[in-house]
């Protein structure tokens, strides 16, 4: 059965054959889907712990200078711009960013936020309940706590600081300056002239270094990045709209041409988004040399370039490599590699709607079934309440972001409010792309929440309600799935699959379509933790787990092209629990009313 188009099982490409890169990345997305089955790697792979890379890239004798520690707090409640779906204004003027406002931002998604200490019963953590062993925690959730993410401002004219490239120093919160150039109209020209492009001085460049998460994920690494990718920008974007601004990432590029920009060899460290950032100072206007020539929204990395290229890439800074060996995984590897050569134009948002359907699997009027599942019976809709309100703020509601691991507990059931606030949460947090349509839907296995009966549905952001799905009980379904044994499902009030339709994405967009998705499976994730931060209830996100067996228990309710991609699971934690949380970031002033200190 061909892979491309969604069939029932993994493996629609046989290995051997001459295959371009969206069959490559076909390839690598079905050794995912059934590597709870078959291992990903050729040969047993064990991380090497006393070899691990720092969790952060360090530039040797590059010169730089602190950010400020008191930067401005977000003035919107997080509920006002994750549940409305969009930034809010203040007092009919536009917000831009200036340096305080870009050091609380990158604070509080990447920077340290405190040292944390928890006592749980999680079996990998035996031993480890000693301050030596105290993690520091972050805003954005990162797959093991990894973090394989690096933060580069290009800065343009009137940022404050000397034009050039800065590299974010997440321990020290500061800037380290790797090039002094005004490098702003070589940004723009890797991003063409779609959307959201063409205009700015001053870009954030996300980039991935592959061996920070591949020397504990091996072949699973890619996977696990894109997600994280999705985490970092969702956490961005309620960030900025909490302030009043609309970010507009870009994941679709010039990104050979980006990666030469800041001398990375894609094979270990590449460019996987642009997010520009409004800015005060910016020149108005669009720059001459990036004006509009019809060009396609995502440009070819062989096509001649609006602006000459500096030529060798003006970062020189050497970079210190903490592990003695760096091992390479060739799937994750040439998945990687397949996007960042990838030179089609980003597809049209009818290709993307259409790929991305999930449809429910129902009866229509004469009671016929359909094709793919005859003769089932309709359901009926359990409609949801009104959501609960999330007042906390942006900045508090990162700073308590936290996983749960197995400290669920059902001696309270969740009330079917905060269900309704989480649900909301997630299908506003879905579009990472601005105009994208969303490539996700979510199904819920409801099991301790007060007044919805217990079972699989699927939710429906529309009407605001759950539909109910044929498939199993969620106990003991859901914890015969779990491959790990660091959660006991059975005690979380509710579990989510965030669900996608992976293998027709990546036919319709390309190798880059796995970004697109899995980026957004991130982005609903972050999402969650965020308004399970502003609730006090417990969440967790897992990727060990069997998808095959999900995706065959859904599959009749779904479509046999859905897979799900990620687990999410929420619900209230065990009172009195035992844990150390050390604040290090200091109290910030409370923001003016006028506007001014954004």
């Amino acid at each position: 059965m061909n892979g491309g188009e969604g069939g029932m099982v993994p493996g629609g490409s046989k290995p051997g054959m001459a295959m371009d890169g969206a069959g490559i990345v076909t390839r690598y997305l079905d050794a995912v889907l059934r590597r709870a089955s078959v291992p990903m790697e050729a040969e047993p792979f064990e991380p090497d712990w006393q070899d691990r890379p720092r969790s952060h890239k360090v530039y040797r004798r590059a010169p730089g200078f602190p950010l400020p520690e008191r930067a401005p707090r977000p003035p919107l409640e997080l509920g006002d711009v994750l549940l409305n779906r969009r930034p809010g204004r203040r007092q009919g003027r536009e917000a831009v960013f200036t340096v305080p406002l870009l050091a609380g931002m990158l604070r509080h998604s990447y920077g340290w936020l405190s040292r944390r200490l928890q006592v749980d019963p999680n079996p990998g953590r035996r031993g480890q309940a000693a301050y030596t062993h105290a993690e520091w925690a972050r805003g954005s959730a990162a797959g093991g706590g990894l973090y394989p993410c690096e933060l580069y401002w290009v800065c343009g004219r009137g940022g404050g600081p000397l034009p050039g490239v800065y590299h974010y120093a997440q321990p020290t919160h500061s800037l380290s300056r790797v090039a002094t150039a005004d490098l702003s109209a070589h940004v723009r020209s890797a991003l063409g002239s779609g959307a959201g492009a063409g205009t700015g001085e001053h870009f954030l460049l996300v980039t991935s270094r592959l061996w920070q998460n591949a020397f504990k994920y091996g072949e699973f690494s890619h996977h696990c990045v894109t997600m994280d990718l999705g985490c970092l920008l969702r956490t961005w974007q309620t960030w900025a709209a909490a302030c009043g601004i609309e970010l507009k990432p870009r994941l679709c590029f010039d990104e050979p041409r980006l990666d030469r920009l800041l001398g990375l060899d894609p094979a270990t460290e590449s460019v996987l988004a642009v997010v520009p950032l409004p800015w005060r100072y910016a020149a108005d206007g669009v720059p001459e040399e990036t004006a509009d020539d019809g060009t396609a929204a995502c440009p070819a990395p062989l096509g001649s370039p609006p602006v000459a290229h500096p030529g060798s890439s003006p970062v020189t800074a050497e970079v210190a490599e903490r592990s003695r060996t760096v091992r390479r995984f060739p799937a994750a590897e040439a998945a990687h590699l397949a996007a960042v050569y990838d030179a089609r134009p980003f597809p049209a948002p009818e290709a993307l709607a259409e790929a991305a359907r999930v449809t429910l699997v129902r009866d229509g009027p004469a009671g016929g079934g359909t094709p793919e599942a005859p003769g089932l019976p309709a359901a009926a809709t359990v409609p949801l309440p009104q959501p609960t309100p999330l007042t906390s703020g942006v900045a508090e509601a990162l700073a308590a972001r936290r996983s749960s691991f197995g400290r669920f507990s059902a001696h309270r059931p969740l009330a079917a409010e905060d269900l309704a606030a989480l649900l909301s949460a997630a299908a506003a947090g879905a579009q990472v792309e601005t105009g994208q349509v969303p490539l996700t839907r979510l199904a819920v296995f409801v099991q301790h929440v007060a007044d919805v009966p217990a079972g699989p549905y699927l939710y429906e952001p529309a009407a605001h309600a759950l539909v109910p799905l044929p498939g199993p009980a969620p106990h003991p379904f859901l914890q015969r799935v779990y491959t790990l044994t660091n959660y006991n499902l059975e005690q979380a009030a509710v579990a989510l699959f965030v669900l996608a339709r992976p293998h027709a994405v990546v036919a319709a967009a390309g190798p880059r379509g796995y970004r697109l998705f899995n980026a957004e499976a991130g982005a609903v994730a972050q999402a969650v933790y965020l308004a399970a931060a502003a609730l006090g209830t417990g969440c967790g996100a897992a990727l060990g787990f069997d998808y095959e067996a999900v995706h065959a228990a859904l599959a009749p309710g779904v479509g046999a092209g859905t897979w799900p991609l990620l687990l999410l699971m929420a619900g209230h934690e065990r009172p009195g629990r035992a844990r150390f949380d050390a604040s290090v970031v200091p109290r910030a002033p409370h923001p003016c009313t006028d506007g001014t200190d954004l």
